[in-house]
């Protein structure tokens, strides 16, 4: 959702997924996410491992551009043209991108699937992904995946906080506790979300892969010169 200067809402633009994702079905996870720097972009969800995994994406430095749904189309064993749909294409910032099947892992431990998207995946070339992965949930760190779900639960900017945060981090050195920089940026709780954020943005960065908390140790990403 992008707020216009004059107060306006411009909706996100829908789904622009190749194949339409059935929602609203019974004992089955579906939905839909917004994406973008302001959310502008739509985009359905099928099961919550591709929650998860999209939420993941899109935490993660170096990742720019994350598509999901694209079509992929192939000659089958049978010399017939087929077509799959992956989950995800995710994009880096050197320009390479990743091709992505989200599989449950029951699932993709049954011999006859498991080939299927081995011989898919032998099928890509470069012009259409520099690699395929298979992700299922057991391939997610717990802790990626709780800090990419905080992350997403504390996107929206809250401006006096988010300044101040920028402020406390401008002559960082070296790792510091977060109790500390919240201290620091003196908004409380407010104070703690503005440097999820900061983390969000990728200008701040973890000392080390773990859940983030008041005793988490963070650097700044880049320093000046």
């Amino acid at each position: 959702m992008l707020e216009m200067p004059d107060g306006n809402i411009v909706l996100p633009r829908p789904p622009q997924n190749a194949r339409k994702v059935a929602k609203g079905r019974r004992n089955h996870f579906t939905g839909q996410t917004n994406v973008g720097a302001d959310e502008e972009n739509g985009m359905d969800i099928e099961s919550y491992t591709e929650l998860q995994v999209l939420l993941a994406l899109l935490a993660r430095p170096g990742i720019v551009h994350v598509e999901n749904q694209v079509e992929f189309s192939f000659t089958g064993p049978d010399g017939r043209l087929n077509s799959h749909f992956f989950d995800f294409r995710a994009t880096k910032i050197d320009g390479s991108r990743t091709a992505i099947m989200v599989k449950a892992a029951y699932r993709f431990a049954h011999a006859k699937i498991r080939d299927e998207l081995v011989y898919v995946a032998s099928r890509v070339p470069n012009s259409f992904a520099d690699k395929v992965e298979v992700v299922t949930e057991k391939n997610l760190l717990p802790s990626e995946i709780y800090n990419a779900e905080m992350m997403h639960h504390m996107r929206r900017p809250v401006p006096n906080a988010d300044a101040a945060a920028r402020r406390a981090i401008r002559n960082i050195r070296g790792h510091v506790l977060v109790r500390d920089l919240v201290e620091v940026i003196g908004y409380g709780g407010d104070g703690f979300q503005a440097l999820v954020r900061l983390i969000r943005s990728h200008e701040l960065k973890l000392t080390r892969q773990e859940r983030i908390s008041y005793e988490t140790y963070i650097t700044r990403s880049h320093y000046d010169a």
